[in-house]
């Protein structure tokens, strides 16, 4: 069978391309700047007290890839100096929760045998700082979708504890550096004044991407994704054209997801090239606010829940049903896919909210905004699609390929 792909992973928003890019493009200025930030860590051979910086910027600008292949620079040449430095990446989105949770998560990617369930959260934070000290290493962490977590889990005070590892000991506590990302500034109004406190104000800003810096990026892509001569320079700027343009406003998710589902559909038409018909007719059935990486990132609930969501609209054909019919719903999807019944489903429904998936208006106007009603059944059957195909799969491949382990 004829394919337009290369390597379609390469695609996938959350593909660790920092992994096998030096560089981003359109993306160096933020890279100096946390370079300058944190630079002096090599120069002190690693002995400096932890500082915390905020990446600040919308969806789909490049501040995890930065954020990582930052990280991952900072460690080898900490190494070629002989200085024990790790870089720890966790997304609070996926491995958030209870902080107590949260920490033998983190502590579990610096060494496993520092976990214990014996442990308060507290306990474990004094444990990995003894176990810096005395092992001499360092380690700098990056926590993404701070703004997420804090709505979630407000009482746990995540950030007023990780911001004062400092004061656990006189001497530096070896994580030298906290750099937390999010969308947007808003969550300051939830964080206690401690806490904000704590956390500063150094900022780097990333601002949404142009036509060109959009256009500048699929070409790296699709060279990589894509057999030479199955797309061409104009079906790429098309892509970038449509994803400058508000309401998506430069979210490189959109655009990549553009490109990969035009790719299938010409796959699936034995077709050797994309053409702008592909493009449109993707555009038509996709939705800026439900990309490829927000499906993969649900839990497995929320998926059936949001599958759920999907087969009650369709049902009513009308842009909005109800909570009760979504439980009548998520009850036939939970056990043909043989899940155990859910019963968080108001949960679920308000998380998809928050995660800006689904649109609540009241108990009996739940739908998913921005899609018009003429074209609702078409989206909502190609989301369907989308689920079944990308959200189900295994969450530790998901979680694996978000961290870049």
């Amino acid at each position: 069978m004829s394919t337009v792909f290369r390597d379609r992973e390469r695609l996938l928003p959350n593909f660790p391309i920092e992994q096998y890019w030096t560089s981003l493009p359109h993306r160096e200025k933020q890279l100096t700047l946390l370079s300058n930030f944190y630079r002096d860590i090599l120069d002190k051979g690693g002995d400096t007290y932890l500082r915390v910086c905020q990446v600040i910027g919308p969806a789909g600008t490049g501040k995890t890839c930065t954020a990582r292949l930052f990280g991952d620079k900072l460690s080898k040449e900490a190494r070629k100096k002989g200085i024990g430095l790790d870089h720890v990446y966790l997304n609070l989105k996926l491995e958030g929760g209870r902080k107590v949770v949260l920490y033998r998560s983190l502590l579990g990617k610096i060494d496993p045998s520092l976990v214990s369930a014996s442990l308060s959260a507290e306990e474990l934070l004094r444990g990995l700082v003894t176990y810096l000290q005395e092992k001499k290493k360092r380690v700098l962490l990056t926590l993404d979708e701070l703004d997420y977590y804090v709505k979630h889990f407000r009482e746990e005070a995540v950030v007023y504890d990780l911001t004062r590892l400092n004061e656990i000991t006189p001497k530096p506590c070896g994580v030298v550096g906290v750099t937390f990302l999010a969308r947007d500034r808003q969550f300051h109004d939830i964080l206690e004044k401690a806490e904000l406190s704590t956390l500063g104000r150094t900022y780097i800003d990333f601002e949404p991407y142009t036509s060109g810096d959009v256009l500048d990026i699929l070409e790296r892509r699709a060279k990589e994704a894509l057999l030479a001569g199955s797309y061409s320079q104009e079906i790429l700027g098309f892509i970038a054209d449509v994803t400058a343009q508000p309401p998506i406003c430069g979210d490189m998710r959109y655009a990549l997801d553009l490109l990969l589902y035009s790719g299938n559909l010409a796959d699936s038409e034995a077709s050797s090239i994309i053409t702008p018909e592909h493009v449109r007719t993707v555009r038509g059935e996709t939705h800026h606010g439900i990309t490829t990486e927000d499906i993969v990132s649900l839990p497995e609930e929320e998926r059936l829940v949001l599958m759920a969501v999907v087969r009650a609209l369709r049902r009513r054909k009308q842009p909005y049903t109800s909570l009760r019919e979504i439980r009548r719903m998520v009850a036939v999807v939970a056990e043909e896919s043989r899940h155990k019944p859910i019963e968080d489903v108001e949960e679920c429904v308000q998380d998809l909210s928050d995660r800006g998936i689904v649109d609540v208006k009241s108990l009996t106007q739940i739908g998913i905004s921005g899609v018009p009603v003429e074209g609702l059944d078409g989206f909502l059957g190609n989301l369907a699609k989308r689920i079944e195909r990308n959200g189900m799969t295994n969450d530790a491949q998901v979680k694996d390929a978000q961290t870049g382990s």
